[in-house]
């Protein structure tokens, strides 16, 4: 089960990173012009510095990790915190930061950095939510990364884009929904930000109309 659900994360995540790419790159009038994902940085250094120091102080990851008991007996903290830790070792947060890495910077040009946020604290947010029954104890921002690449392949499927497009953003969001019925908080998480993206995606239009 653990081989079948590393390859659902996979394509979850980066079919949708590649959905999302290609689409931008379909859009853009100046290809070569360099984006600096400024948002994605800063979120990476405020998730990685503390998933670094886990290493170095273990008593960290107990303490911020999802744990449904402890939450419950006053740890609050708990119910936004595991995203900032990875329950993954060495090659979970390698895994975890690289996938933000991507989705979030494809994510924050298909929106833009406020509206990233929102999808990734979010679908962050009700995943680990989900995981208070369905995982009580774990951690990782790999939930947040899910909420945003959901919303990647949905704004990609609504703004009409061309049929290999198409196909990627349907085997991310198939892979999110085997998921979903594996009770997988990652699942949870993707169907959050399809959700998002949504209503999002409207504003989006919106504005697109009043420029022009």
């Amino acid at each position: 089960m653990n081989g079948f659900l590393s390859i659902l994360y996979i394509l979850g995540l980066y079919c949708a990173f590649a959905t999302g790419s290609m689409y931008l790159r379909d859009q853009s009038s100046s290809p070569r012009k360099f984006y600096f994902p400024q948002t994605t940085s800063l979120l990476l250094l405020t998730i990685g510095i503390p998933s670094i120091l886990q290493f170095f102080f273990p008593m960290l990851l107990s303490t911020l990790q999802r744990d449904y008991e402890r939450f419950l007996h006053g740890d609050w903290w708990r119910l936004i915190s595991p995203l900032l830790v990875q329950d993954g070792g060495i090659s979970g947060t390698i895994f975890n930061l690289i996938g933000l890495a991507f989705v979030g910077s494809v994510a924050e040009r298909m929106w833009n950095g406020r509206y990233m946020l929102i999808i990734f604290f979010i679908g962050g947010l009700i995943g680990e939510i989900v995981g208070f029954v369905w995982q009580p104890i774990g951690a990782g921002n790999s939930v947040g990364n899910f909420s945003l690449a959901a919303s990647i392949a949905v704004a990609s499927l609504l703004r009409h884009p061309r049929k290999p497009v198409q196909i990627l953003a349907i085997l991310a969001l198939g892979a999110d929904g085997v998921l979903l019925g594996l009770q997988d908080i990652h699942g949870a998480a993707a169907l959050i930000g399809a959700i998002l993206a949504l209503f999002l995606n409207r504003v989006w239009y919106d504005k697109k109309q009043e420029l022009g």
